[in-house]
């Protein structure tokens, strides 16, 4: 079933239930999420949720509708310009064994590790058996590289695009989305691919949990793919439902961060320019390669960058407010922009040739979001490597957890 104010059927006679309360669409029973108020020409009492707003209101007043779900048969062939590594092929296969039997995996894979192409085989059976695919993510970046990636390879097929402000759609049954988006569908998916599945907010989030659950029929399958998986879905999946690739695909082992010990902010309070920093930054672009610097708070990252800018004017930021956000990272891509700040809006989900790191106060991190700063470089076949500098006014766990971690992962043998 799909929610849709267009549609044909009537679902609930008012989207929320004010005795509960409950919105029928998105599930949530939180109070500080409704908001009530007088309507204008009756002064009867309206009640409306906060949760899903993005997605059109839902409130006490107004049915929500819905159409049927459909399922048809199609040719869905895809083309890859290179071939999966053995590690790729034997995760493939797993997936499509899980697929075929109806059962859950978690695909634990380094940054790199070409998650996305491992999951192409089990989408065009998929879709050749009829099966609604969806390939899900909770950040919009991911999401957006997803169905670029996803167009590419099945080039014949029509895939949907949906997040907050976009809604590009043929027919419900390959559609790579927000995870929010799932709020509009009912026993509809057969096959969900969730990508970065412990991004913010979804483990923060169990509305969000249940959205996939609900969205998704009784016998579907779903794929969770991350590099930092939390202990609670390990449990869930059991331990025969974990994959574990520790290799990327290109075969070159991760990039080892260097420590630079510096105290960034004590310079930029003294309106001074952090020479350690600023040094680095010349060398990276003086070897004809590009940067991201990954900055803590919003408010550290645009004074940073006025240091930064008077310097290297080929040099911009970017956090998640950012109305120029995508142009911006568009302008990294296309190397107009050499020396991009950040928050950890970009830890995940985009890549650019000829990229180091630089993670400034990295004791300000967690584990998580060190490793998946550390996996924007190095994933390119033509330059595997890449450098990683840490600054860091003391030592913390997640540090040392972040090395430990790639040093396993290294270290590890390959079960293909």
């Amino acid at each position: 079933m799909i929610l849709d104010h267009r549609g044909d059927a009537i679902y609930r006679t008012a989207g929320v239930d004010v005795k509960g309360p409950l919105c029928h669409r998105c599930g949530n029973t939180s109070k500080k999420y409704f908001y009530s108020y007088d309507a204008p020409f009756d002064g009867s009492r309206v009640t409306y949720c906060m949760k899903c707003i993005n997605l059109g209101r839902s409130d006490s007043m107004t049915p929500l509708r819905c159409n049927p779900t459909v399922r048809r048969k199609t040719a869905s062939p895809y083309t890859l310009d290179f071939e999966l590594s053995s590690q790729q092929a034997y995760a493939s296969d797993r997936i499509m064994d899980a697929l075929k039997t109806g059962r859950s995996l978690l695909l634990y894979a380094v940054t790199g590790a070409g998650k996305t192409e491992m999951t192409f085989q089990s989408i065009e059976w998929a879709r050749e058996a009829g099966l609604n695919v969806a390939f899900i993510s909770p950040r919009i970046d991911v999401v957006k590289e997803v169905h670029i990636r996803l167009g590419q390879a099945f080039v014949s097929s029509g895939i949907d695009l949906m997040y907050d402000g976009v809604k590009q759609v043929h027919d419900y049954q390959f559609t790579v989305c927000t995870v929010h988006q799932l709020f509009n569908f009912i026993d509809h998916f057969d096959f969900i691919i969730v990508d970065e599945t412990d991004a913010f907010p979804l483990p923060e989030d169990p509305i969000l949990m249940q959205a996939i659950r609900r969205a998704s029929t009784r016998a579907a399958t779903l794929i969770f793919m991350t590099a930092t998986p939390s202990r609670q879905l390990i449990r869930e999946v059991g331990k025969d439902g974990v994959i574990t690739l520790p290799r990327r695909y290109h075969g070159h082992d991760l990039t080892m961060p260097k420590m630079v010990w510096h105290d960034i902010r004590r310079d930029i309070s003294r309106d001074r320019a952090p020479k350690k920093l600023m040094n680095l930054i010349r060398d990276i672009l003086d070897a004809e390669r590009f940067v991201l610097v990954f900055v803590p708070e919003i408010s550290l990252m645009e004074a940073l960058f006025k240091v930064i800018h008077e310097v290297f004017p080929e040099s911009a930021a970017v956090h998640s407010g950012d109305p120029e956000r995508n142009h911006k990272v568009e302008k990294m891509r296309n190397k107009e922009i050499k020396v991009l700040l950040t928050t950890t809006i970009l830890e995940r989900g985009v890549t650019f040739d000829r990229l180091d790191a630089i993670i400034v106060h990295a004791e300000r991190f967690n584990m998580e979001s060190l490793i998946q700063m550390c996996g924007r470089v190095g994933r390119k076949q033509t330059d595997p490597v890449g450098n990683i500098w840490f600054f860091a006014h003391y030592q913390t766990d997640g540090i040392r957890r972040t090395f430990r971690t790639i040093r396993e992962f290294n270290a590890a043998r390959v079960d293909a």
